[in-house]
């Protein structure tokens, strides 16, 4: 069937098979059978079954989550039962988002179908709806993050990339279905009348977009004083209690630190769960963890003292810690002074990090729970103001957005994708930084234990990359950059855009109007 074709297709273009060229092509099999039936009803069928496939695809790397009891202890009976329930969980959990979200590509074919009578309207409706339904919606239905969105796949094409500056993710989707709309005419330009000046039409504004890109491509990156910058890669599948400093730290990166801070660094990034226990930042205990793995700041101020002291170094390090009694997930800097700031993760993990209301007391962790934190928190630096967001934050752009928009110059980001035993997922997050980066205009630094941690130009450009789970030290020199792109500026202008231009098409809609 055509439609199941197109959900294969577009679901072969992200990882694990990421063939990413499939992309600009894959819709057009459900295009083509969309605008050949009559029955409204079969297209939404037809759409369902596409967005079935694809989302049973792309989503099943998820699935390999990990577990994490937050720092406590349990018997191994506790444990092995505990495992037994989460993988029966992650395994509902992936039929039914597969299933739920599929609905949005249905309604999506339902538009088109009824739109695609009328072939004029149709270069405005499809990328218009898909922007609404299956990405926007959608992504407001599922915790705000926005897996699968077609845009993703486009981060390998830099001049296309670019456009992210300008309307973010959102435009980067509805170019992708919009250049499936210039194929369908190509395909089908003998059968239908005006096909060739459609296609002459998609084919000239993806030209015009791309022209663009190509534009700010060779734009210079002006901006402040160069920082050297280095990023510490380095990944264990077991740990022993020994192996921990009195901070908590993994001892294996007391090496890598002091190499790194021999270069007189500006900036140093160490990603997330690298310290085993929390530090309290106010003194405050947490009201879950166990006290023999809270560690007072004071620790960790005394041994950035010992390391920074006589270097310009700011070390950001992705602790947990205690605030006011809550646990957060943090990017804490450190100078040789102690603690200049810190960035608590805002938009939290569902099941992982807390349990989201109404879904019961199932989850991936044990009592543990974080809490948000408020606001952009931006990290005051003396040569840059620096915007944190962690791990998955990056598959939901206001955070880097707002980030940038309340004056952040640099964005740093620390992260472990190890908590996934499926290496797929650390390439999505990695392609959606570059967009990132590009969407804010802002240079990116980002650290992952295990995954890809790289440092990305506001173009997109990962001037240098690690393989995955690699040990490793990244050096590359950034610039702290002022200025807003039009995305930081007027934010998701392509969402309302596209709701107006449904409402328009439906104004101009005549069931009895001829095809054109």
């Amino acid at each position: 069937m055509w439609a199941l074709l197109s959900g294969l297709l577009l679901g072969c273009a992200f990882p694990p098979v990421d063939l990413k060229w499939l992309v600009w092509v894959g819709l057009v099999p459900l295009l083509w059978t969309l605008t050949e039936t009559r029955s409204t009803f079969r297209a939404i069928i037809l759409g369902w079954l596409a967005g079935l496939a694809f989302f049973l695809l792309t989503l099943h790397p998820l699935v390999s989550v990990h577990s994490w009891t937050g720092w406590s202890t349990e018997a191994v009976s506790a444990f092995t039962g505990r495992m037994t329930r989460q993988w029966w969980f992650m395994q509902e959990i992936w039929a039914v988002f597969a299933l739920w979200s599929a609905g949005f590509w249905a309604v999506w074919a339902g538009l088109t179908q009824r739109f695609g009578r009328h072939r004029g309207l149709l270069v405005l409706v499809a990328p218009a709806a898909w922007v609404l339904l299956p990405e926007w919606a959608r992504s407001r239905t599922v915790f705000d993050f926005q897996w699968g969105f077609l845009g993703n796949a486009a981060a390998d094409v830099p001049a296309i990339r670019q456009l992210a500056a300008l309307g973010g993710i959102w435009l980067l989707s509805a170019v992708v279905v919009l250049v499936n709309l210039g194929c369908l005419e190509l395909v089908r330009r003998d059968r239908q009348p005006g096909g060739a000046r459609r296609a002459a039409l998609i084919w000239s504004l993806v030209l015009l977009g791309a022209v663009g890109g190509l534009w700010r491509l060779h734009q210079p990156l002006a901006g402040g004083a160069p920082l050297r910058v280095a990023v510490i890669q380095r990944y264990k599948t077991e740990y022993a209690l020994e192996e921990f400093t009195a901070t908590g730290l993994d001892r294996n990166y007391l090496e890598m630190i002091q190499e790194a801070l021999a270069r007189q660094l500006d900036l140093l990034v160490l990603p997330e769960s690298v310290a085993i226990g929390a530090t309290s930042l106010d003194g405050t205990p947490s009201r879950t963890k166990p006290p023999a793995f809270q560690i007072p700041r004071s620790k960790w101020e005394a041994q950035a003292a010992r390391w920074l002291s006589g270097t310009p170094t700011m070390l950001i390090v992705g602790l947990d810690t205690v605030e006011h009694n809550e646990d957060h997930n943090t990017l804490v800097a450190w100078t040789a002074e102690g603690a200049v700031g810190w960035y608590h993760k805002r938009r939290l993990v569902p099941f992982s990090e807390y349990h989201p209301a109404g879904w019961g007391p199932q989850a991936l962790r044990g009592r543990s729970e974080y809490f948000p934190g408020q606001g952009t928190q931006l990290i005051r630096a003396p040569q840059a103001v620096i915007g944190g967001f962690i791990c998955q934050e990056v598959l939901v752009p206001w955070v880097t957005r707002e980030s940038v928009r309340d004056g952040a110059t640099l964005l740093v980001t620390g992260g472990n994708d190890g908590v996934f035993g499926d290496p797929a997922v650390a390439r999505v997050h990695a392609d959606v930084a570059q967009l990132r980066a590009v969407e804010t205009g802002r240079y990116v630094v980002r650290a992952m234990k295990s995954g890809i941690s790289a440092v990305i130009d506001p173009h997109g450009r990962e001037l240098v990359r690690s393989r995955s789970a690699e040990p490793v030290i990244l050096y590359e020199a950034v610039r702290p950059l002022t200025g807003q792109t039009p995305y930081v500026r007027f934010g998701d202008w392509v969402v309302w855009l596209s709701a107006a231009g449904l409402v328009v098409a439906g104004l101009l809609y005549n069931p009895r109007t001829p095809t054109v």
